[in-house]
């Protein structure tokens, strides 16, 4: 009994130190952040380059620049020398003038070895666009995670990254902040066509689709390209947009497939226009313009839109007509109770094609205007000498005659003083008087 009394104190020590150890274990159990101080839990984020270390003591490297528009992808790892209990949680990225998405919703899991351990690990990625230039911090991000400590006891917890600094410029002085564009590394783009009807008329319908196809973008950031365009010609109905991103493998792709129905409204030639947008390529470090090729129709009419097309011109045509036939009655009314004019009535003589006639009416004329009785004396020239030559032997060519009267119309009795030796109005050769002896019977 006394034996056992003296060895009591050792066993009290040795109770009190089992008991504080317990005690350890089950604090450091339900605690994350134990964990991670203890090195039984690891946590690093990055943008860019991956680091060399998670200590976050080393000192700060260089702010990693990108391009605006430039897919930057936010990369969190978690790590236990143990394994992973429970789903992990990462908070959302809420930034200004940036469009962050985390396309996959699944982690990449594997295991790598540290200082001779067998650590399991999971990487997530978060893919950021940033819309402006500038200097950008990515804030505190909350990690819940949960894991097995050594007692195989759960731990779970949250944990947080450290702010994360990158900035962004524009990558070529052709682009603007206000400019549409994007930037990816590689960019697809398809153009179909289809037809309502393989002949085309008023009323048919032609659908424009266009695919836009590009790696490492993100769908709303592909230009919007088939705009409401409506014309007198055709009139557009864009559809509905459809915008798919995935990942595969690392891989970000995005699509964006834009759809236009034209329905024609008039018939003839119509081109529907070329569409163009720019791209910085991420890969290569270069602007490229892309260019879909307009493309050429033609429609027949209908009967209703050939003349909702034409109606001003059948307008403008039937007011012409209706003033031509108007002036006509007028005409053949005034000149029913007055003599016909003079040039019309050669006319009628020549359509005839009765030269004894044509001669007479010739003669008549030349001496009612200047009192002469020979054509060779209206004028001196060798041309007229050769058409006067020409009629007198009986030509009846047009020109021959239209030269004749022409000659004989405007010739006046120079060696008259009493005809006055001003020149007569444009319009007295075709409608002259209706008594011409009037005036001279009165002188």
């Amino acid at each position: 009994m006394k034996s056992a009394l003296k060895n009591c104190p050792g066993l009290l020590v040795i109770t009190a130190v089992l008991i504080m150890s317990m005690t350890s274990q089950s604090v450091l159990a339900n605690d994350i952040n134990d964990l991670y101080k203890a090195g039984k839990v690891e946590l690093i984020a990055w943008v860019g380059k991956q680091p060399t270390t998670s200590d976050e003591s080393e000192p700060k490297k260089e702010i990693p620049t990108f391009s605006v528009n430039e897919q930057v992808v936010l990369t969190i790892e978690v790590a236990t020398p143990r394994w992973f209990t429970g789903g992990t949680r990462i908070g959302n990225v809420e930034m200004a003038d940036v469009i962050a998405k985390q396309r996959n919703t699944l982690a990449t899991n594997y295991t790598a070895r540290k200082n001779g351990e067998t650590w399991s690990r999971q990487r997530w990625e978060i893919t950021l666009y940033p819309q402006k230039s500038g200097d950008y911090v990515i804030p505190r991000l909350p990690v819940r995670l949960q894991v097995s400590a050594d007692d195989g006891e759960k731990v779970s917890g949250t944990l947080y990254t450290q702010p994360i600094k990158f900035k962004t410029q524009l990558p070529s002085g052709l682009l603007t902040d206000d400019t549409p564009w994007f930037s990816a590394t590689s960019v697809d783009v398809e153009q179909q066509w289809q037809q309502s009807n393989e002949n085309l008329k008023v009323g048919d319908a032609i659908t424009r689709t266009v695919t836009i196809k590009a790696q490492d973008s993100l769908s709303v950031l592909l230009p919007n390209l088939l705009e409401n365009e409506s014309t007198a010609q055709y009139q557009a109905y864009p559809q509905p947009h459809k915008l798919d991103d995935t990942q595969e493998r690392g891989d970000y792709r995005s699509e964006r497939i834009e759809e236009s129905v034209y329905v024609i409204q008039q018939g003839g030639d119509f081109t529907l226009p070329e569409l163009t947008f720019q791209w910085w390529n991420t890969k290569d470090e270069r602007l490229e313009t892309v260019v879909l090729e307009s493309t050429s129709f033609s429609a027949k009419h209908t009967l209703k839109s050939f003349v909702k097309a034409y109606s001003t011109a059948m307008i403008v045509a039937a007011l012409f007509i209706a003033i031509v036939v108007i002036i006509v009655l007028a005409g053949r009314r005034y000149y029913q109770t007055r003599p016909t004019p003079r040039w019309l009535a050669f006319r009628r003589v020549v359509k005839a094609g009765n030269w004894p006639k044509i001669r007479g009416f010739v003669y008549r004329e030349l001496r009612s205007k200047s009192s002469l009785l020979e054509l060779d004396k209206c004028a001196d020239t060798e041309d007229w000498s050769e058409t006067n030559f020409a009629f007198q032997k009986g030509s009846q060519e047009t020109h021959i005659l239209q030269r004749v009267w022409k000659v004989v119309i405007e010739t006046h009795n120079h060696n008259d003083p009493n005809i006055s030796q001003s020149p007569l109005p444009w319009w007295r050769k075709y409608f002259p008087k209706a008594l011409p002896d009037l005036d001279r019977k009165s002188r």
